[in-house]
């Protein structure tokens, strides 16, 4: 029993250290609102209408995702470890669900391809992708999900140019992932 108590000690200390740090240069927090105006919000009724709705991490992170472009580079290698959950193509927009350690810096994301299409196993072309993810030596462990979007038209672009086509299919690769369909 003390072993437990003392591990649930430990593991809370943990949480809150990792929680309350913050890196150097971050922005400055607000100050703290007017004792007058803290007192007037929390005796003021808030109308039905206008009450805040909870939404899900990945709704707010989908809805406030800016797509990225499609970074062609030659030989383009990953950066910092991460797992990509699921993958989907819509409209020229690929959408990825990650998830990697982290909570103490900001991460950021990039998808990278080679530009080239090679010849896949069933003919269909295929374009090896590489998401680059930039963890700013955050040694943080809390576990991060992130819905990152980028713009994969130029695939569609290059294709176009190398098969004189406006319209058919490509698989994108991830690495250690299956492929996604791309059809345009």
């Amino acid at each position: 029993m003390r072993k437990l108590v003392w591990s649930g000690v430990m593991l809370c200390g943990l949480l809150a250290g990792c929680a309350s740090r913050q890196e150097t240069g971050a922005a400055p927090a607000e100050p703290p609102p007017a004792e007058a105006e803290a007192s007037a919000e929390a005796t003021a009724p808030v109308p039905e209408d206008t009450q805040a709705t909870e939404t899900s991490p990945a709704e707010e992170g989908e809805a406030k995702a800016v797509v990225q472009p499609l970074v062609v580079t030659p030989n383009p290698e990953p950066k910092d470890p991460i797992n990509v959950r699921s993958a989907k193509v819509d409209g020229g927009i690929l959408t990825l669900a990650v998830m990697h350690g982290g909570g103490c810096a900001e991460h950021t994301y990039s998808l990278a391809w080679d530009g080239n299409l090679q010849q896949g196993a069933d003919g269909t072309p295929v374009a090896n992708l590489v998401l680059v993810h930039n963890g700013n030596n955050d040694r943080c462990k809390a576990l991060l999900r992130a819905t990152p979007r980028f713009d994969v038209s130029s695939v569609s672009q290059l294709f176009g140019a190398q098969f004189g086509k406006t319209s058919g299919t490509v698989n994108l690769v991830l690495s250690d992932q299956a492929h996604v369909r791309y059809d345009f």
